[in-house]
């Protein structure tokens, strides 16, 4: 997966694409990781990919957590509606427990 260094660290967090940045205003800081992911059940019978390591994910931009949840489910032969990061929190599709959700609420101004 790919995600841009600067917006990791001083942008607005880790939201990586499964394809190369095209519209990085700055190519040079574009950076290539391998995140893994498991497939979780839930007492409920749900199912679920949780994000098994690298950095904490924060969301997905556009339509890369839909193509990631559609990858995932292909290669594995199974049918998950859920993409969770390593801190528990729902990532694909967005929900109200998302993290980008919960810091728009916290840091929004009146």
């Amino acid at each position: 997966m790919y995600y841009s260094e600067f917006d990791k660290n001083s942008g607005d967090g880790f939201y990586p694409q499964l394809t190369l940045l095209s519209d990085s205003k700055k190519p040079f800081d574009i950076m290539c990781t391998t995140i893994s992911f498991r497939l979780s059940v839930f007492d409920d019978n749900t199912f679920a990919w949780t994000q098994n390591d690298g950095s904490v994910i924060y969301g997905f931009d556009g339509t890369q957590g839909i193509q990631l949840l559609l990858s995932l489910n292909k290669e594995a032969k199974v049918y998950c509606k859920r993409i969770i990061n390593i801190g528990g929190r729902v990532i694909y599709p967005a929900t109200d427990n998302a993290t980008y959700r919960v810091l728009a609420q916290k840091y929004r101004t009146k």
